[in-house]
C-alpha cells in the first residue's frame, strides 16, 4: 500500500510540473501558441483533404464532387497554414459567441424602448446594458485572434495553479499505518 501511495505521489508531482511547464508557455507565449495550434489544425486539414482526393481517385466509381471537396479543403488548409492569425476554425469560437452577444444586445435594446414606451423607470440601465452587450460582442467578433490569444493565456495560468496546488498537496498527504481490512462482503451475506 505504501509503494502505490508512493507511486502515485511520483505521478501526481511529475504530472504537475508537466502542467506548470505547459501553463508558463501559455502564458508566456499565447501568440506563438495560437499560430501553432493553428498551423497543426491546418496540416491535418490538408492531410484530410489529400485523402478525400485520393479516395475519390482510386476508387472506381471517380467522383468529381469527392474530388473538388477534397480540393477544396486541401486549398483551405494551405490557407490556414500561411495565414494562421486569420485561422477561421480557431477564431469561429470568440465569433460565435460575438454574434451571441450583439443579437443579445439588440434584444434587450428592444426591451429598453419598451420600457420607455411603458414610462417605465430607469430605462437608461436598460440602454446602457444593452450597448455594453452590442460592443462586447462586436468587440469579440473584431478581436477574435486576441480573444483565443487571451483564453491560451487565462488556460495558462489555469495549468501553472493547478501543477502548484497538486506539488502542494502531493506533498502534505502522510501515508497512514492504519491497514484497512480487504473483504469483499456480498450483498446477499449482509
Amino acid at each position: 500500500m505504501k509503494e502505490k501511495i508512493k507511486g502515485l505521489k511520483i505521478n501526481i508531482t511529475a504530472s504537475a510540473i508537466i502542467s506548470i511547464i505547459i501553463g508558463l508557455l501559455l502564458v508566456t507565449y499565447p501568440d506563438e501558441i495560437t499560430i501553432a495550434l493553428s498551423r497543426v489544425i491546418a496540416c491535418i486539414i490538408i492531410v484530410a483533404g489529400v485523402a478525400i482526393v485520393l479516395s475519390q481517385i482510386f476508387e472506381n466509381d471517380k467522383n468529381a464532387l469527392g474530388i473538388a471537396v477534397g480540393g477544396i479543403l486541401s486549398l483551405l488548409g494551405v490557407w490556414m497554414l500561411l495565414a494562421p492569425e486569420d485561422n477561421i476554425i480557431i477564431n469561429i469560437i470568440p465569433i460565435a459567441i460575438g454574434v451571441i452577444l450583439v443579437v443579445h444586445g439588440v434584444q434587450d435594446l428592444t426591451m429598453a424602448v419598451e420600457i420607455v414606451r411603458n414610462k417605465g423607470k430607469n430605462s437608461w440601465v436598460v440602454f446602457l446594458g444593452a450597448i455594453i452587450n452590442i460592443v462586447l460582442g462586436a468587440l469579440c467578433i473584431a478581436m477574435a485572434f486576441q480573444v483565443v490569444k487571451m483564453i491560451f493565456w487565462l488556460i495558462g495560468v489555469m495549468l501553472i495553479y493547478d501543477g502548484i496546488t497538486d506539488l502542494f498537496f502531493v506533498h502534505k498527504v502522510k501515508v497512514s499505518k492504519v491497514v484497512v481490512d480487504s473483504i469483499i462482503t456480498r450483498e446477499e451475506d449482509i
